[in-house]
């Protein structure tokens, strides 16, 4: 595959014509066929041709045209980087590119270098994109890291970034449904092993990542038992949460609103006045919840128990009709008596979840 191709020069302007001016950027075109004609060794090229060229278009080439001039050099470097491979050879003849072109140390390694990252980033990309990285994997890209000419810091740097993404990618993905399987975590863990890296994860994250294999849990797996509970419960109990709460209760209150018809005042003094007519009232009555007890809850396969200041509580669980969970707390719907309203700081969620599922299993 041919690394440059033929190009037709450019036509001068009407004004061009008239002044009898030849656009420059043909310069380069000349300098582009010439580099055609002996693409098969560009060493063959001299600096006096290049100065031919450069003459007959009263051209500086080191002034100008520099971003023609690192696209020339570019697509060198494209054509030796064909094979994977940067050999001797095309070190020579990026150095003798460098005098011809008028290049600087700087822009050939910033040009060798963003193309070499580049493509030693895409085989990363594509070794690591299963998320398992075998050993023949890593022998290849430890040769082409040789072959490139990169430094070990750069070709580690991509490695870990790259490694990093597909971790990550996995984990927004399987966490997606706010959950995460036995199986996702043990993928998890799979591709952090062969990739050799830990998720970069912020608190926050770690602990959703936490609630979110509770949530699976809760829902497919054993729910987790309090091996020593605090309270007293039967042999045939297990304990699986426990909170502090208020217990709330709705209570239906009397409130006053003083009501005035048609009046008239009468001043007695500064700021004093006499109204004339007469002041009724009447009541309205309300259901509000009120704090009926604070203290701790315990929820076990059989039952609901209270422990207050006050006194204590119990509802079985095949006596609750429904639960409406909100972000303070949960309200419990009983088949008979008061209903209470258990408010929490924290782990509402939670105590949803697992109350919800041995109501199911009672």
């Amino acid at each position: 595959m041919s690394i440059f191709k033929i190009k037709e020069n450019k036509k001068p302007s009407l004004i061009g014509k008239i002044l009898k001016r030849t656009p420059k950027e043909n310069a380069l075109i000349d300098i582009n066929n010439l580099f055609v004609e002996n693409e098969d060794d560009l060493t063959k090229v001299s600096l006096e041709q290049i100065q031919e060229i450069t003459d007959k278009y009263k051209l500086k080439l080191n002034k100008k045209f520099k971003a023609l001039r690192l696209d020339l050099f570019r697509k060198y470097i494209h054509h030796c980087l064909e094979d994977h491979v940067i050999d001797e050879s095309e070190i020579n003849t990026f150095l003798h590119l460098k005098k011809l072109l008028h290049l600087t140390d700087v822009e050939i390694k910033q040009v060798l270098n963003f193309e070499t990252k580049k493509l030693f980033d895409q085989e990363v990309k594509n070794a690591v994109s299963d998320g398992i990285l075998t050993q023949e994997e890593k022998d290849n890209l430890e040769l082409l890291k040789k072959n490139l000419l990169l430094n070990d810091q750069v070709a580690d740097d991509i490695l870990q970034t790259n490694s990093n993404k597909i971790l990550t990618d996995f984990i927004n993905e399987a966490v997606s449904d706010e959950r995460l399987s036995d199986e996702e975590f043990e993928r998890m863990n799979e591709i952090s092993l062969s990739l050799g890296i830990e998720p970069k994860l912020n608190q926050r994250t770690k602990e959703n990542l936490e609630r979110y294999r509770l949530y699976w849990t809760i829902e497919n797996g054993e729910l987790p038992i309090y091996e020593n509970p605090p309270i007293n419960i039967q042999k045939s109990e297990n304990l699986y949460f426990m909170a502090n709460v208020n217990w709330k209760e709705q209570r239906r209150v009397t409130k006053r609103i003083n009501y005035g018809g048609p009046t008239a005042r009468i001043k007695i003094a500064k700021g004093v006045y006499y109204r004339m007519g007469s002041i009724s009232a009447k009541s309205v009555s309300e259901d509000i919840w009120q704090v009926i007890d604070s203290g701790n809850i315990y929820l076990t396969n059989k039952r609901l128990i209270f422990m207050g200041s006050r006194g204590n509580k119990t509802i079985r669980l095949n006596k609750i009709l429904d639960i409406a969970p909100y972000k303070n707390g949960v309200d419990i719907q009983k088949d008979a008596g008061k209903s209470p309203f258990l408010e929490f700081n924290s782990n509402v969620d939670i105590f949803s979840m697992m109350i919800v599922r041995l109501m199911n299993e009672v």
